[in-house]
């Protein structure tokens, strides 16, 4: 485990976060940060794990559900992605012709996902001229 010193950008409050560099099933990695929910004002946030190290005098968080990024933001990713995916890969079996129909509802499953994931990422970082 890696410790890291972590300041929300919001109430600054400060703490340590506990983490496994490669993996994570509660926040979502982008290099060298990560995206979670501050553990005091509860705000889906990106914070910067570069400053590594433990402060004692600070309280130490994990990589657990507490600090997740939540149910509300999996099934708003997910839910409608597999549904597109599915449902054009089982469109093969209900319509015939035309045969691209299948084709574009997998690539619009596929562009909500990675729209979905740019909204995340541009949303939880600071706001520029504040």
């Amino acid at each position: 485990m890696v410790t890291s010193v972590c300041e929300c950008y919001k109430c600054h409050y400060r703490f340590n976060y506990e983490f496994i560099p490669g993996s994570s099933f509660h926040s979502i990695r982008l290099g060298t940060k990560r995206i979670f929910r501050c553990p005091k004002c509860r705000t889906l946030q990106k914070f910067d794990l570069t400053k590594k190290g433990q402060d004692d005098s600070l309280k130490t968080y994990g990589d657990d559900s507490t600090l997740g990024i939540g149910v509300k933001l999996w099934v708003f990713q997910l839910v409608p992605t597999f549904i597109l995916i599915f449902s054009g890969a089982f469109s093969f079996f209900i319509f015939i012709q035309p045969i691209y129909i299948h084709f574009f509802l997998i690539l619009l499953g596929v562009i909500w996902i990675a729209f979905s994931l740019v909204y995340v990422i541009v949303n939880t970082g600071p706001k520029r001229g504040k």
